[in-house]
């Protein structure tokens, strides 16, 4: 146990007092529980609450959570070492280990502005978010971001209910 990964499972654990938590990891890195769909992704990302109805394992090993991908469930584990970042997906505060990065990770975000937020929330649509209820966050965030940037120009249907 490093005096990282301590810090991390503290960081874990009062952001998830919180709300919801985000957390980015290196899939790849030796340790790591996912699905075999999954398990390639350097910068795949997970949301946890602590409403979820299976159990969040934080230690200053790794996190243990049992999450649904696709309606399957899978017992996930991260040790401390993948993990990268963590944050809050609704303020944006939270943590990053540059040191954890892999370097495809390292190498996008440096070609990004240096606003952090801003880059971690480009990196996230198109990307599925698994989640204890199996709800699509992304695709929630980019239904928000399209209603943010153009207004809604549709006009009403011509039909209508006849009783």
């Amino acid at each position: 146990m490093t005096r990282d990964s301590r810090s991390k499972a503290t960081i874990v654990l009062k952001l998830l007092e919180e709300g919801d938590i985000m957390l980015c990891l290196d899939a790849r890195h030796e340790g790591v529980a996912m699905p075999r769909e999954h398990a390639q992704n350097p910068s795949l990302r997970l949301i946890l609450n602590l409403n979820f109805p299976s159990p969040i394992d934080v230690t200053d090993e790794g996190v243990s959570v049992n999450l649904s991908f696709g309606g399957k469930r899978f017992d996930c584990y991260v040790p401390m070492d993948a993990l990268w970042a963590v944050f809050n997906p609704e303020s944006m505060q939270g943590m990053m280990w540059p040191e954890s990065m892999p370097p495809e990770v390292q190498a996008e975000f440096a070609a990004q502005p240096n606003d952090t937020a801003a880059g971690l929330r480009s990196k996230r649509p198109g990307r599925r978010v698994a989640s204890s209820g199996d709800r699509s966050e992304t695709a929630k965030e980019e239904t928000e971001e399209k209603s943010e940037a153009q207004p809604d120009t549709r006009k009403r249907g011509h039909l209508r209910v006849v009783k």
